[in-house]
């Protein structure tokens, strides 16, 4: 089914012409401008691991509410313990009991190329990652999973599109003083209204898993109230069932 969606999408949207970073996120927001959704929920199982042992630390139960571009709400397991992480206005917020103990701005580079390249203007996208230092003139094509990517970025930070659907699968970061990467995977994409969702999301240090998201549950079938994105004060998730 993916194979046909593929050719379909191939007639539908000829190929453009790619000679850097920019070009490919440019692609990429055209292929599905006024498609992809921008309200999402989803449930999610998170797989903590130990490094050394290769063995499952811990496991937690996450319900998202994201809201595209830029705006994400997670909620942990159990809801009535009032913790969650907010992103929001560039900046990760920890909430523990219903009260703020964490504020640092920060980039979500997989925030921003997993979706919101999709939904917010081209040069606001290109903007963002000239700030995570990610170097657009620098592109080549390698196989990734028996599959053709566009590889951007330099040898220290990359990041990786494939060809044919131009959705976000790999990145990739080094340090170039101790050698020790960084590495995340977008993995088990699945079609959603006029976009897709990548239903697991693995991270990698130096080679090792030590964290797993497996998504059990999603939607873009939700209306969210605007209170919900309130760090505090507001209402909670009324779209998570159980």
């Amino acid at each position: 089914m993916l194979h046909v969606l593929i050719l379909a999408a191939a007639v539908i949207f000829p190929a453009q012409q790619i000679e850097s970073g920019a070009d490919v996120i440019r692609a990429m927001h055209d292929r599905y401008e006024g498609e992809w959704y921008t309200n999402l929920a989803l449930i999610q199982t998170v797989n903590y691991y130990d490094v050394a042992s290769g063995g499952v630390d811990s496991v937690r139960v996450w319900y998202e509410s994201i809201r595209l571009p830029a705006t994400v709400r997670s909620d942990i397991a159990p809801l009535n313990s009032g913790n969650r992480i907010f992103y929001k206005d560039g900046a990760w917020i920890t909430i523990e009991a219903d009260s703020v103990v964490s504020n640092n701005p920060g980039p979500h580079p997989l925030l921003l190329l997993g979706f919101d390249v999709y939904v917010q203007p081209v040069e606001e996208t290109l903007g963002m990652l000239e700030r995570f230092r990610f170097d657009l003139s620098q592109l080549r094509t390698d196989e990734w999973e028996g599959r053709e990517h566009y590889v951007v970025g330099g040898e220290n930070r990359e990041f990786w599109i494939d060809v044919e659907t131009l959705l976000f699968t790999r990145l990739f970061l080094q340090n170039p003083n101790t050698g020790a990467s960084r590495e995340i995977l977008f993995e088990a994409y699945e079609q959603l209204g006029g976009g897709w969702i990548a239903t697991e999301i693995k991270f990698m240090r130096s080679g090792r898993v030590d964290m797993w998201e497996r998504y059990d549950y999603w939607t873009i079938d939700v209306e969210f109230a605007d209170d919900l994105f309130a760090l505090t004060g507001g209402s909670r998730p009324t779209w998570v069932k159980n």
